[in-house]
């Protein structure tokens, strides 16, 4: 019997790893990237606010986020937060910053969204948690919805 026992855990420990491995993903159910407003100024700069909002109980520290946002079904540009900011638990937290557009064919589309005053959109949006210390957990989410458009 104690000759069988070494070989079955051994193939259990291979065919069951333990759970104390890292896998480097963090796990983002639930939160989501929800824009708020969309605002062409007269100088054509396009600002972009957002809410990360976290209905989980733990809180979150984002070290950064990067989103690349469609209206309509078309990239239109990315945003960027390079600032580190909290999310507290089972609520939210609002960011603002500048539209990079994505070339051209992104302000006909803008344009046309203006018009309307409000668009649908899909925010793609990669983040970057604080874990503990250095150590870094990455997680990508997609939101969608409608969103105001509005020239200032």
């Amino acid at each position: 019997m104690k000759k069988l026992l070494a070989p079955l855990l051994l193939v259990s420990a291979l065919l069951f790893p333990s759970a104390c491995v890292n896998s480097g993903a963090i796990v983002v159910t639930g939160l989501s990237v929800e824009l708020t407003a969309i605002e062409r100024a007269a100088d054509s700069t396009v600002s972009v606010s957002w809410r990360l909002v976290n209905p989980n109980v733990a809180s979150y520290l984002v070290a950064s986020a990067n989103s690349r946002i469609y209206l309509n079904g078309t990239l239109v540009g990315t945003t960027s937060s390079s600032s580190p900011f909290g999310v507290p638990r089972q609520g939210s937290t609002a960011v603002s910053g500048k539209l990079a557009l994505a070339g051209p064919a992104a302000e006909p589309v803008l344009a046309e969204a203006i018009a309307r005053g409000t668009a649908s959109y899909r925010a793609d949006s990669d983040l970057v948690i604080q874990v503990y210390g250095d150590e870094v957990s990455r997680g990508r989410i997609t939101h969608a919805g409608s969103v105001p458009v509005i020239r200032k």
